[in-house]
């Protein structure tokens, strides 16, 4: 855990001064409170935090529709301290995005562990997020490429291993990408096609 971090606890109006000073004990330099029916990606945008603390009896459904758009926005690892048990509830908050949901009380002892997993688990997460979009990315250029080959092949009756060739050799001279030379291929041959298609 960073030994300084800033935190936006997100209040439905009970006394947080507890939880304040809790979070401060352990390393917090920031930490602002914010009622729970304010903007809160608002709040982010004019105070970028560290780390979120939801501190509500009962979370509510527009809650969540906040948390699911910071989550994809802004993600910041976020802890739930509630009264509610209900599993649906708890299903609800983790598709949102928090990271840790605690209904034992806010015990100021716990804190430090609870924020270290909240965050490690947060971290892991954005980690395999991130891969899955390079392996996405990866597949998709795959894909271009194939079809840029393909075209090639076709319309300049190219061998599969010629086609490749080409399109690395113009990617070498022009310093960019095979996946960007094919997306221009792409390009050009569906221009042509749609001039002669206008003809």
């Amino acid at each position: 855990m960073r030994s300084k971090f800033d935190v936006l606890i997100v209040s439905d109006g009970d006394d947080v001064s507890e939880l304040e000073a809790g979070l401060v004990s352990i390393g917090a330099d920031q930490v602002k409170v914010l009622p729970i029916e304010q903007n809160i990606l608002k709040a982010l945008n004019e105070m970028p935090v560290d780390l979120m603390v939801l501190d509500v009896k009962k979370p509510t459904a527009k809650l969540f529709e906040q948390f699911s758009l910071v989550n994809e926005y802004c993600p910041k690892p976020v802890i739930c301290f509630s009264e509610e048990r209900d599993s649906k509830v708890i299903e609800q908050s983790v598709k949102a995005g928090v990271a840790a949901y605690i209904v034992e009380g806010k015990d100021v002892s716990r804190l430090k562990p609870i924020v270290e997993v909240a965050m490690l688990r947060f971290n892991a997460c954005q980690a395999v997020k991130k891969e899955l979009l390079q392996v996405k990315d990866k597949l998709s250029q795959r894909a271009i490429i194939e079809k840029a080959k393909g075209l090639l092949i076709e319309h300049k009756n190219m061998s599969e291993d010629q086609a490749y060739k080409t399109m690395r050799k113009m990617a070498m001279d022009q310093g960019k990408k095979i996946s960007t030379i094919a997306h221009e291929i792409c390009d050009v041959v569906a221009a042509l096609e749609n001039t002669m298609t206008s003809v």
